[in-house]
């Protein structure tokens, strides 16, 4: 089982509509810091995230987020948040986001399957206007025991529900080390391609987080 899905994960992170069709590529690096409180099936949550791009040299948007969340049993989990951005590399323009997620998570011993689906409404305070965006996520992990690594791969495709089709793709490799009472850091390599007026943009990012769970 666990070869099977790991086969089928390496074929979604080296699947990307327009991935043949790259006009620039770039690098940069995406930090976050994350918070969660538990209160039983309910929880809490916090995120802050800064993004570069341009070779490192420029911030490419930073964004904060809270929300709050259920866990509805030991497969099924949604939750709702508010995201404001700040995005310097669009002219300094800012967006309210309200987030609606909901994540499937299948396990067998060590590996873990997460698909999770999350629907996003931007308003771009400047234009008045809003946008409408499907994020469809796999995921694969696996941790051995005794392990504080918990190495996955991960595949995110971003589509407009506006009629402007395909956005943007993440194609991931990391791991997350657990550090003991909650706290654990991620460290990755995302593949980052993105739509650019019908043609395609690519952006190789490295990234690292922390995150505690309380």
């Amino acid at each position: 089982m666990k070869r099977v899905f790991v086969s089928i994960l390496a074929a979604l992170l080296a699947f990307s509509p327009h991935a043949g069709a790259q006009t620039q590529s770039d690098y940069g690096t995406w930090t976050s810091i994350q918070l969660i409180k538990s209160f039983g099936a309910p929880y809490a949550m916090a995120r802050l995230e800064h993004r570069s791009f341009d070779h490192i040299r420029s911030t490419e948007c930073w964004f904060a987020m809270a929300g709050g969340g259920y866990n509805f049993n030991n497969w099924l989990k949604g939750d709702l948040s508010y995201e404001y951005w700040n995005i310097p590399s669009a002219g300094k323009m800012e967006q309210h986001k309200a987030v609606l997620s909901f994540t499937e998570t299948l396990k067998r011993e060590g590996l873990a399957v997460a698909f999770r689906q999350k629907y996003e409404l931007a308003y771009n305070p400047a234009s008045q206007s809003c946008s409408n965006t499907l994020r469809v996520r796999l995921r694969g992990q696996y941790k051995a025991p005794d392990s504080i690594l918990t190495p996955y791969l991960m595949y995110e495709i971003f589509g407009s529900l506006d009629g402007k089709g395909w956005v943007r793709s993440l194609h991931y490799a990391g791991t997350e080390i657990s550090l003991g009472g909650g706290h654990s850091l991620d460290f990755f390599y995302m593949y980052h391609l993105y739509d650019m007026a019908g043609l395609t943009g690519a952006c190789h990012l490295l990234g690292a987080g922390y995150t505690l769970v309380f």
